[in-house]
């Protein structure tokens, strides 16, 4: 199903003058989704930072493989004049398939209102199994997206963060699309700094592991997170 649905993907025709590339993530690491959530049966999947859309479709591909879920895509813009309802209607996936989230505001904003509606007297009740971060590659919005995902992440659940090898100087006209920024955003590799600072030393998370050249980094939320208040008391109690 993969292969049919980047086959697709790759004879879409952008419009005349497009100056985009629909590829944001490389092929083969989209079909390694696309495969990763099938096998490990995830049906309820989030992406935060749309792009324009080829993810969000292989993504919504493996769910519909494994008979239905739900696909939730979360950005600032639908980018005109390609876009993630553009290339679903382009590789035939139906309208239901994604469930498209467009917030100025951001995605931070997106989590932090869904965590305060599935909140019940004081807990969180969690909802996806996979996520997968690829949105404004910057520390701050960045880390606060992975420490608000872990509150709605499922014991057992897989957080994917891409472009640990990024940086924002990495950008062709990066002077122009950060002309304020100093050199330490522009050489920092701020998603990396996102994974060995917040993901790697999270501890509800466990199996990390980085892959495609060093590019995506992989973490699995605990199946049973200790209660640490009850630790906490328990070894008051022994000591």
């Amino acid at each position: 199903m993969s292969l049919k649905v980047i086959e697709a993907l790759k004879h879409y025709t952008p419009p005349p003058n497009w100056p985009g590339n629909i590829f944001l993530l490389p092929q083969d690491s989209m079909a390694y989704i696309h495969d990763f959530i099938v096998s490990h049966n995830l049906r309820a999947c989030i992406e935060l930072g749309t792009g324009f859309g080829a993810t969000s479709c292989i993504m919504a591909s493996a769910v519909q493989e494994l008979g239905g879920g739900r696909v939730i895509t979360v950005d600032k813009y639908l980018h005109q004049p390609v876009n993630v309802k553009v290339l679903m209607q382009h590789v035939g996936l139906e309208e239901t398939s994604i469930e498209v989230i467009v917030d100025i505001l951001g995605y931070n904003w997106y989590m932090a209102d869904l965590i305060e509606t599935l909140t019940h007297k004081g807990k969180c009740t969690p909802i996806f199994d996979f996520c997968l971060l690829d949105g404004a590659h910057e520390w701050e919005p960045d880390a606060l997206a992975f420490t608000l995902i872990t509150r709605l992440m499922k014991p057992g659940g897989w957080v994917v963060l891409d472009d640990l090898n990024f940086n924002l100087r990495m950008v062709p006209n990066w002077s122009e699309v950060f002309p304020v920024y100093n050199d330490r955003q522009l050489d920092t590799y701020q998603i990396r700094r996102v994974w060995d600072l917040i993901v790697r030393q999270h501890t509800d998370f466990t199996n990390f592991r980085i892959s495609h050249n060093d590019r995506i980094g992989w973490a699995q939320k605990k199946l049973h997170v200790p209660n640490r208040n009850l630790i906490n008391w328990m070894a008051k109690k022994i000591g």
